[in-house]
């Protein structure tokens, strides 16, 4: 159910927008509700009980998620303001961040983890509201880069929680551990379709049997707890900040942030791939808004002593499963959300679950979600400047996560050395804006209106005349940039949009051809991908209005191999690729073959 036979998703039946029956809703809002709520209750607790801290602590970090969470998600169901989201999203706490805060809070306590994670929060929201400057450095290699040093930086960490356990309870971590992760293996991997979202949840109770069958649960706190009412949350994180651990600490959490920021935008596009009935392109302003909101429930999240939140990744699948991507059920997650935050008997089973079923159902839960962006990284390279973009920060990252690589103490680079996410992290933005920046690229301002086409024309014609281009690529790129500004200045026209408006057009050659960029202030218009898809209909053959509205786009369309368009809240980016464009080596051939015949 949710996926064909082939493996491709099916159309949904409920879109973001629609209303199922309230027994509907009810029903896949609390499975959702109920498969989020385990990683709010445990992850908060592991990293107080790892740091060291007090139990009023790990209540606080509890009950803060699970409110934070629940407050978000609400929030991301209603659709208000610019700000509004269209999709099903639900908060949940971060992963990545997990080896951070641990570090955060035992070395600085409670008051340095708060203002780390409102500084990251805010970061996130700064970063966030200007994505379009980041889209040549946000890619999908860079995304699956940044979760494989995640997953470097974290494992250890889980390593050492899982061999943290008492003496006589040695023999107990391998048989958790084995039927923790084998349990979860073979629902997720070979279990009936519907069950295999569920892995990681069963895999955990399976967890929690063995412990119980060998004496290795603590029935008491569980029975101690009461199952309504207000947990010991104990007082605020307060404002004792230690500045020397906050200064050396900053540059991860800022680092966490790109990187929350990096899979928040490849699970929000999942999403929407998987939300709607027909094919949409991706609404990058859907991810900006979703980030926005997260970024203030990551705020306040740590204003009340509790960890980063980002979306859930189990989002998509949960959709692709049910094939219901209503909103309404993100509303019954997120009153789950605030009503568990008052029930202290599920805070006390998850204080109690061992430490060494908590490592297993977190590595073993991520290692698909690992595999699967290593063989998408890997299909997507393209030549050996994106190898290297991927393996020198994997390489780097590595080598300080393992202590291969280090620097003194009285160095700069030591607070960088001190994980190999930070440091693998600042390579990788390093290499991705160098691998952007080569290659011969011009750029042009003009005003966005026919009257600047002369003007473009020349500017197409010097620089391809500097790439080497024949007469016949010459012209296809003059053309394709004409109608590239014919339908930017309709589309903005379209929109009653009064003053003047400018476009700054760049061209640049990739491996297929030559690229041309138009980057123009926002429109709010139809994405013109969904245009495009559309002409490709039989019925826009013969309907006269959509023929003379999209003349220019269907010139567009014949001149370019590949238009995209992307919008934001702050820009548009309309991007169109005309293939075998008159390489060098390609010329140099045709002038070979005139001169031979």
């Amino acid at each position: 159910m949710g996926v064909t036979a082939g493996g491709a998703p099916l159309a949904p039946t409920y879109e973001p927008d629609e209303a199922p029956t309230r027994r509907i809703v009810a029903g896949l809002g609390g499975q959702l509700a109920l498969l989020m709520v385990v990683p709010l209750a445990i992850l908060p607790a592991l990293v107080v009980q790892l740091a060291g801290e007090s139990d009023a602590v790990a209540a606080r970090a509890v009950v803060a998620s699970m409110v934070v969470c629940g407050l978000t998600t609400l929030a991301l169901t209603v659709r208000l303001g610019r700000l509004r989201s269209d999709s099903l999203y639900v908060a949940t706490v971060d992963l990545v961040s997990l080896p951070f805060c641990i570090l955060a809070l035992a070395s600085g306590g409670p008051a340095t983890l708060a203002a780390l994670v409102v500084v990251s929060g805010l970061f996130q929201v700064a970063i966030g509201l200007r994505m379009s400057y980041l889209r040549r450095l946000v890619t999908p290699q860079v995304r699956g880069t940044v979760l494989i040093l995640a997953f470097a930086a974290l494992v250890p960490v889980l390593a050492d929680a899982g061999s943290a356990v008492e003496q006589r309870l040695d023999w107990f971590v391998p048989v958790s551990v084995v039927g923790t992760a084998v349990t979860i293996v073979l629902i997720s991997v070979w279990g009936p379709r519907p069950w295999r979202i569920w892995g990681p949840a069963l895999g955990l109770v399976v967890g929690l049997g063995v412990a119980a069958g060998l004496g290795a649960y603590d029935f008491e706190l569980v029975a101690d707890a009461a199952w309504i009412g207000f947990a010991d949350v104990g007082s605020s994180p307060g404002w004792g900040i230690d500045y020397g651990t906050f200064a050396s600490m900053l540059p991860s959490f800022l680092i966490v942030s790109f990187a929350i920021l990096v899979r928040m935008q490849g699970i929000s596009s999942n999403t929407q791939m998987v939300s709607w009935r027909t094919s949409r392109a991706l609404d990058f302003r859907e991810v900006q808004r979703a980030n926005w909101r997260m970024g203030v429930g990551t705020m306040l999240s740590g204003a009340a002593g509790s960890l980063p939140v980002t979306i859930a990744g189990v989002g998509p699948a949960f959709i692709n499963q049910t094939r219901c991507a209503s909103r309404r059920m993100g509303t019954i997650a997120g009153c789950f959300f605030l009503l568990a935050a008052f029930v202290p008997k599920l805070r006390a089973i998850a204080v109690a679950i061992p430490r060494p079923i908590l490592a297993a159902y977190v590595i073993v839960a991520l290692i698909p979600l690992v595999l699967r962006v290593v063989i998408s990284s890997v299909q997507r390279l393209r030549s050996t400047r994106d190898a290297l973009v991927i393996l020198l920060p994997l390489a780097v990252g590595l080598c300080v996560e393992f202590g291969v690589m280090s620097f003194p103490p009285d160095t700069v680079w030591h607070a960088v050395s001190q994980n190999g996410l930070t440091a693998g992290s600042l390579v990788l933005v390093v290499a991705a804006i160098l691998n952007s920046l080569i290659g011969r690229r011009a750029s042009l301002e003009v005003e966005l209106s026919a009257r600047s086409t002369g003007e473009l024309r020349r500017f197409v014609t010097d620089f391809a005349e500097r790439q080497g281009c024949d007469e016949h690529s010459v012209e296809r790129l003059e053309a394709a940039a004409e109608e590239a500004l014919a339908v930017l200045s309709e589309h903005a026209s379209s929109r009653s949009l009064n003053g003047t408006r400018r476009v700054r057009v760049a061209l640049g050659r990739i491996r297929s051809g030559i690229e041309l960029e138009f980057v123009s202030a926002p429109s709010d218009g139809q994405n013109l991908e969904e245009r495009i898809a559309l002409l490709a209909e039989p019925e826009a053959e013969t309907m006269e209005t959509t023929i003379e509205r999209d003349a220019a786009l269907r010139l567009l369309r014949h001149y370019a191999s590949n238009v995209s368009h992307r919008q934001y809240l702050e820009a548009e980016i309309l991007t169109a690729v005309v293939s075998d464009a008159g390489s060098p080596r390609r010329s140099r051939w045709a002038r070979f073959q005139g001169r031979t015949s």
